[in-house]
């Protein structure tokens, strides 16, 4: 029966303490809704809850949530040359690959290496207030995942377009952020 009465007594700690923290930490920062917002309206769910679950986003000005955004889009370009770079070496492994998929995949494999390398110099770029230059290698990251889903048509896995689909969206939320760095008013 003691035991009863201490787990009971750790329960109602914990979820105590959990109130709390919730009390003490609001939901989502006002300057997230309000650059998210700014987004396309089919996009600003992806903004918001990508922005907020980076914890420097909280107290981030506009400058910093372009750049945590830009890593957010270049994490996803990293894991998405890993996958296809890990489909294209088990593809040559079994040999039982289309070898237009397997084109395709190598294609990707490649640009998608380069829209990494091009937010890595975008973040360079927005952190120099160089904003003009940033949406130029925006662009070009955007450039190449259209030629990603392009050059691959229509034997592209529905992964590949599910990830090619993402990466547009992330790189989209992006230049909406550096276009509001750009714009004369700001946000």
């Amino acid at each position: 029966m003691a035991s009863y009465s201490i787990l009971a007594f750790l329960i109602t700690l914990l979820i105590s303490l959990l109130i709390s923290a919730a009390a003490a930490h609001p939901a989502i920062p006002s300057l997230i809704h309000k650059a998210c917002s700014q987004t396309a309206s089919n996009l600003q769910k992806l903004c918001i809850s990508s922005l907020s679950a980076e914890p420097p986003s909280a107290n981030a000005d506009l400058r910093l949530l372009s750049i945590i955004s830009v890593r957010i889009a270049a994490n996803n370009a990293s894991q998405t040359a890993a996958y296809l770079s890990a489909q294209q070496t088990d593809a040559a492994a079994s040999g039982a690959i289309d070898p237009m998929l397997y084109q395709c995949v190598a294609d990707c494999t490649d640009l998608y290496v380069d829209v990494a390398e091009q937010l890595d110099v975008t973040t360079a770029a927005i952190d120099d207030e160089a904003d003009k230059d940033a949406m130029i290698w925006l662009n070009a990251a955007m450039a190449d995942v259209i030629s990603c889903e392009k050059g691959c048509g229509a034997v592209a896995t529905a992964e590949i377009r599910r990830r090619n689909d993402g990466a547009k969206k992330l790189l989209n939320i992006t230049i909406s952020f550096t276009k509001l760095l750009m714009a004369p008013k700001g946000l």
